[in-house]
């Protein structure tokens, strides 16, 4: 299994390999958070591993270093992913949904030309590491975790955006990992009750149950 082999922990070398590319990530992301962009803490979490989020925080450094944020290629894959059981509540109206752009050029594990040189297959981008169970502890964790301090030490700690699929939507859905020295406009902020059209998709699409008054 090259994803697996050798220790649990992926070796990444200590210096940036040859042959790693940067691509354009020009889309729009969307992002839920319980803040506003202004508001954003960037105090790194000291304690990834016993927090790690296999839906959300994949590419949290093992470190504890610095701080990772997430955001999705389009809002409904933002919702999917923050809210795997599907149900939206009273609640989770007071969070923000956030829309970014002007995402400079990303490390993409999309890309196959970069898995190669790394050595992964594509269950590092898809976070599916077993179809029928679960690893525990999970190796993939550990591998992607590792992945996230090796770029911030290759590129200087200024690491490229990471662009990866998203696990719950893993055909269209990205995902794009980012780090506070990464500079990304904001285009839009509103709270999330009030964005009517991905609570019409979510219910009609993706089986997602929201309340009733946010759908008049």
């Amino acid at each position: 299994d090259p994803l697996l082999s050798g220790s649990v922990l992926k070796k990444f070398p200590q210096h940036r390999p040859k042959g790693l590319r940067l691509s354009p990530a020009p889309r729009p992301w969307w992002r839920i958070d319980p803040a506003p962009p202004d508001e954003w803490d960037w105090e790194p979490r000291r304690d990834p591993v016993g927090r790690f989020d296999p839906l959300s925080g994949r590419f949290d450094p093992l470190s504890g270093r610095f701080r990772v944020r997430y955001a999705a290629n389009r809002p409904g894959a933002a919702a999917r992913e923050r809210f795997p059981a599907r149900i939206l509540t009273e609640a989770d109206g007071d969070l923000y949904i956030v829309a970014l752009d002007s995402m400079p050029s990303s490390f993409h594990l999309t890309h196959q030309s970069n898995l190669d040189v790394l050595g992964l297959d594509d269950r590092a981008s898809t976070g599916r590491l077993k179809v029928g169970g679960r690893a525990d502890p999970d190796p993939l964790h550990e591998i992607c975790g590792s992945l996230a301090d090796a770029l911030y030490d290759w590129w200087d700690k200024s690491p490229p955006p990471l662009v990866y699929r998203t696990r719950s939507m893993p055909g269209a859905g990205r995902t794009i990992a980012f780090t506070q020295s990464i500079f990304v406009n904001v285009v839009s902020v509103g709270r999330l009750r009030d964005a009517t059209a991905l609570h019409v998709y979510l219910v009609l699409r993706a089986g997602f149950t929201v309340p009733e008054a946010w759908l008049r």
